[in-house]
């Protein structure tokens, strides 16, 4: 998750665009041995370093009162530009983002701006390492029977927590490119919180680089640069930054490690960011000494209670956000879990 500015920003208008390039591909020959799931998960995160393609993407986000749905078009060319252009829904016809490494500009084009943002974790060879080994200390690989999607073949994955014994993610990876070409994740129920899908994609090195080009369009606005700090792994150093006392939860669901802290001042408010992770799923804590309320934006939050708390918190797709003060402190928990295991850490961050 990114780090939180003063008002805390919350959950996306779109579907996350690094979970689009978080699975992709790898190419084997056609006398390799037919790969085991771990390989083939493995190949699948490697994919578009290697592979350029033009496809059309539909995406579902289940939340708590709604699906939110999706249609792009992605022009991606190896190893790290990326277009992404919305067909669908139609408020958001014709927008598009484009990611060159680390730097995204995301164009509306119907309010006529320009957000850029950099997030140097993007290109963390390290922490991209280390995720990896959480995803395979914590989830099982299996695989499953070939499906057709997109009209190709794909190898069908499913990853099961270890520790509760739940499908927590299918992938249908192309057997030829190893592209993922459909993706499901579930609610730690076994419930469905996303699914994407490939109608159609073409694998292609012939984009023109036009396609990519951020040039702020004639009467636009650019809106001021966000960049986020890149995350560390000496996570005293961070909190030492952090310009005030910290506290952290004493309770974190079975898997889930502290993997990297940061801090970003904005506004003249300095805040910490502490990153958990099991691999898949992750939880960031963002906290500060401000009277900084979380901004939910079109989101209409819920209230809860707990400890003689009252929070607020709101729940898209897999994802919830919950907010509260306490002891001088703001804080809020962002993570693709329920709100009843956000609640169960929120309890244990404060006496």
């Amino acid at each position: 998750m990114r780090p939180m500015p003063q008002r805390l920003t919350t959950l996306p208008r779109r579907a996350n665009n690094a979970a689009l390039a978080a699975f992709a591909l790898f190419s084997v020959t056609a006398l390799a041995p037919a790969p085991n799931a771990d390989e083939l998960v493995r190949a699948a995160t490697e994919a578009p370093k290697r592979i350029s393609y033009v496809g059309e993407l539909g995406s579902t986000r289940w939340g708590a009162n709604q699906a939110l749905a999706t249609i792009v078009r992605i022009e991606h060319k190896a190893p790290d530009d990326t277009r992404r252009t919305y067909l669908a829904p139609q408020a958001a016809y014709g927008e598009y983002t484009i990611t060159r490494g680390a730097k995204t500009f995301d164009f509306d084009v119907h309010r006529q701006t320009v957000a850029t943002s950099e997030n140097l974790a993007a290109d963390n060879a390290v922490a991209y390492n280390n995720n990896i080994a959480l995803v395979f200390a914590n989830y099982t690989a299996v695989q499953g029977p070939e499906e057709a999607v997109a009209g190709r073949s794909a190898q069908t994955v499913s990853l099961v927590n270890r520790h509760t014994g739940e499908r927590m993610m299918r992938l249908w990876i192309d057997a030829q490119t190893k592209i993922v070409l459909a993706k499901e994740t579930y609610h730690s129920d076994g419930s469905l919180a996303t699914r994407m899908r490939f109608d159609e994609i073409r694998y292609t090195g012939d984009i023109p680089e036009g396609i990519f080009v951020t040039d702020v369009p004639a009467g636009f606005t650019t809106l001021p640069e966000r960049r986020f700090a890149q995350p560390s792994t000496d996570i005293g150093a961070a909190i030492h930054d952090a310009g005030f006392r910290p506290v952290g939860p004493r309770y974190l669901p079975e898997g889930f490690a502290l993997i990297s802290a940061d801090t970003s001042t904005i506004k003249g408010v300095k805040s910490l960011h502490l990153l958990y992770s099991d691999g898949l799923r992750n939880l960031s804590l963002f906290e500060n000494a401000s009277d900084a309320a979380a901004d939910f934006e079109s989101l209409h939050p819920s209230v809860i209670s707990f400890e003689g708390h009252d929070a607020q918190y709101v729940k898209e797709g897999p994802t919830t956000l919950l907010a509260w003060r306490e002891q001088n402190l703001s804080f809020a928990l962002v993570g693709d879990l329920d709100v009843k295991e956000l609640v169960e850490i929120a309890i244990s961050v404060v006496p």
